[in-house]
């Protein structure tokens, strides 16, 4: 039931992976942001999950038709760029909520968008960009917010998901985090899960742990319990 789609951000070619049940029936929408692996098994695997629970599931390409990382490939050298550029991001991110609110088995104003690791940055991005959003999920994002939203542009509920043992997004990310979204007046919560490392839920994790990241088997469950809650709050 899940199939490659073919779909540009202006003149890139992107290929994301569309979960739907096929039978032409409008659903919910989930926008699923992948880590800096992109599109990979893993990742759409959890689409296929989301879409077991009722949505119409698309994960955005944020690197290109066909382009995964070098297995040599520091996940620093794939991230730099989209955390340098915000606005790029931004509108990466929105090419994927775009083709999946235009497909015939998506509500298009019952959408909601999910992020892992880089892919939590993209989706607070999406937030702050003010996009026809009905909520955001942020599992161990990049919380920073080199172009903070403005006060009202955030319409979605904001989830934050994350760990407290992160070094890549430590504690006084958080902080600033939650000081922008007071800012901001967004509806927001923070969820912060005991000796969880970056990549808690497993998601970024090509080959093995590494003293900064890895699976953290409790927080994993308790985060995609979470998720779903929110989903079902958002998108009812």
């Amino acid at each position: 039931m899940g199939t490659r789609i073919q779909y540009e951000d202006g003149d890139k070619p992107l290929e994301g992976y569309l979960s739907a049940l096929g039978d032409r029936q409008k659903r919910p929408g989930v926008l699923v942001v992948p880590t800096w692996l992109n599109v990979d098994e893993s990742i759409c695997n959890r689409a296929d999950r989301l879409r077991a629970s009722g949505y119409t599931v698309l994960v955005a390409d944020l690197l290109g038709a066909g382009r995964r990382p070098a297995p040599s490939q520091p996940p620093p050298e794939v991230v730099a760029p989209f955390l340098a550029d915000r606005l790029w991001f931004r509108r990466r991110v929105l090419a994927g909520l775009h083709t999946l609110q235009g497909h015939i088995e998506c509500e298009a104003s019952r959408v909601a968008a999910v992020g892992y690791c880089l892919g939590g940055c993209g989706v607070l991005e999406l937030a702050r960009s003010g996009a026809p959003v009905r909520g955001v999920v942020s599992l161990h994002g990049i919380l920073t917010a080199p172009i903070p939203a403005q006060v009202g542009a955030i319409t979605a509920k904001v989830l934050a998901l994350h760990g407290d043992a992160d070094p890549i997004a430590p504690f006084e990310q958080l902080t600033a985090f939650r000081d922008e979204m007071l800012r901001a007046r967004a509806n927001w919560e923070i969820n912060i899960y005991g000796d969880a490392r970056h990549s808690f839920t497993g998601e970024g994790m090509p080959d093995r742990e590494s003293p900064e990241a890895g699976l953290h088997e409790q927080s994993e469950g308790r985060s995609w319990r979470s998720t779903l809650e929110f989903l079902r709050e958002v998108l009812a």
